[in-house]
């Protein structure tokens, strides 16, 4: 398995999947899962791989966003440079000097943001220090406006940080971009693999949803197409072991895949996070339990679809999110596939009763 799931995880990653332009990671999926699940896609672009088990019910919808935080050029200034936007949350400041690739109507084309120079700011404080998306712009090598056109790039153009998967040797650790969620994604494509030929008592419902981080639009659309009885949220969560934040919350690459109790997006369904923990207790999955204070998950809009969906939130956890790279650990990916696995396996009606009685 993992030299299969590392290919998994280069292509997934170093894909090309801003915000509203999925189809690189869709294409993947469907790659992946085409030949022994039912694959359809929604009217917004979300991918649909239905794997029928041994009953029609419970409908089990496993949620992992397509989308990466990306740019689109605004536009074309008349040095040949281009102003752009957000797709989705960035820390400005960490922007300065970031390799990009765009993708134009005739290929991609790699570009820098333009960073003020260190020599530049010597002796002024306010210069270069903390700047505004109205200051930073796309160099992507164009003379000025009218040479803009050579390269194919104009307003609309879509761009996400140029960074190339790598496997940091020795170690067990992968560095590359997009892990929030190409993560989560991969999980779902594994343990549905595991599935293949094997018997489980439900019907699941791998989605790959878009346009998650602007606003969670893919996951609205996929609800009311699936109308599942339950749903798990698989993402690529920020880790906190090495950088602090969120005092009180010890999220840890390495020891486990990370279990949602609450965060400001949804209060999960608590008989279903303790099925989950009970799941993991049972295998001898390590495993981490975490009380968020920021953040949020698709399982915003999947909770609330009908007269309600029990949903929880399963990640393996990331280090650098929303950056130009990240690290998550081989261990993670693996315990987080093992855990999906054995809730697949052994979810039917009579669990789904447990976490709708009340």
């Amino acid at each position: 398995m993992k030299e299969r799931h590392k290919d998994l995880l280069r292509k997934l990653s170093e894909a090309f999947g801003p915000s509203g332009f999925e189809d690189g990671v869709r294409s993947i999926i469907k790659d992946e899962l085409g030949s022994f699940c039912t694959v359809s896609n929604d009217r917004i672009g979300s991918i649909i791989c239905r794997k029928k088990g041994d009953s029609a019910s419970p409908k089990i919808m496993l949620a992992g966003h397509t989308d990466e935080v990306g740019f689109m050029v605004q536009a074309i200034r008349d040095d040949g440079c281009a102003a752009f936007v957000n797709l989705g949350s960035w820390r400005l400041s960490d922007l300065p000097g970031t390799v990009v690739t765009l993708r134009t109507e005739s290929g991609f084309v790699r570009g820098v943001i333009g960073s003020v120079p260190v020599h530049f700011t010597r002796n002024k404080p306010n210069v270069g220090q903390s700047p505004t998306i109205e200051e930073l712009f796309v160099d992507f090598g164009a003379k000025d406006r009218e040479d803009a056109e050579r390269f194919k790039v104009r307003e609309g153009t879509p761009f996400v940080t140029a960074t190339a998967f790598e496997h940091l040797e020795p170690g067990d650790m992968y560095l590359g971009k997009a892990w929030d969620d190409r993560a989560g994604c991969a999980v779902i494509v594994e343990a549905l693999k595991r599935l293949r030929d094997e018997s489980h008592p439900n019907t699941v419902y791998g989605v790959g949803t878009v346009q998650e981080e602007v606003g969670c639009k893919g996951a609205a659309v996929a609800v009311n197409e699936i109308k599942p009885d339950v749903a798990i949220v698989l993402e690529g969560s920020p880790a906190n072991d090495t950088v602090g934040g969120e005092r009180g919350a010890k999220i840890k690459v390495g020891a486990g895949p990370q279990i949602r109790f609450y965060d400001p997006s949804m209060v999960p369904n608590r008989p279903l996070v303790e099925l989950l923990i009970q799941t993991a207790q049972s295998h001898a999955i390590p495993h981490q339990v975490v009380v968020r204070r920021t953040g949020g998950t698709d399982g915003r809009q999947i909770q609330l679809f009908g007269s309600g969906v029990p949903c929880a939130v399963v990640s393996v956890v990331c280090r650098y999110v929303h950056s130009a790279a990240g690290l998550i650990s081989r261990e993670d990916f693996e315990n987080s596939v093992e855990l999906l696995y054995w809730f697949l396996k052994e979810y039917d009606a009579a669990r789904q009763k447990e976490v709708t009685s009340f």
